[in-house]
């Protein structure tokens, strides 16, 4: 009998604790600003990876008659030529420091953080 008392007074508990969490829900309903967050991180860290390939492809001299470096070079074009000219390009031979490769990231990075501010201003 004992037993059976402290036994009911365990279930008790349990049933207490399955309580307070069901008000707790599930991790498969998630926000959706937490979705629209994903979804711009993982937008800009792709961006940011190809930038990065377009600059150290740039900076080891890599052939731009090569399919991959040059698909890098024209899907990367947009967004880099814009910063063109704001500052100097550093050459060596086949080797070039583009500095435009290197402000469009800074500038990702700054939409990307204006961007993630937004969205949890709109929560």
């Amino acid at each position: 009998m004992d037993e059976a008392g402290t036994h009911s007074q365990v279930e008790r508990t349990a049933l207490d604790g399955n309580a307070a969490m069901s008000k707790v829900k599930p991790p498969t309903e998630i926000n959706s600003s937490i979705k629209a967050s994903l979804i711009v991180d993982y937008v800009f860290w792709v961006m940011v990876a190809v930038v990065l390939l377009r600059f150290a492809f740039k900076l080891i001299g890599a052939n731009a008659e090569n399919a991959f470096v040059t698909l890098m070079y024209n899907v990367t074009a947009p967004i880099v030529d814009i910063f063109k000219g704001i500052v100097g390009d550093v050459v060596s031979g086949t080797m070039v420091i583009e500095f435009s490769s290197l402000i469009s990231i800074i500038i990702l990075w700054l939409i990307y953080k204006a961007v993630l501010r937004l969205i949890t201003i709109m929560k």
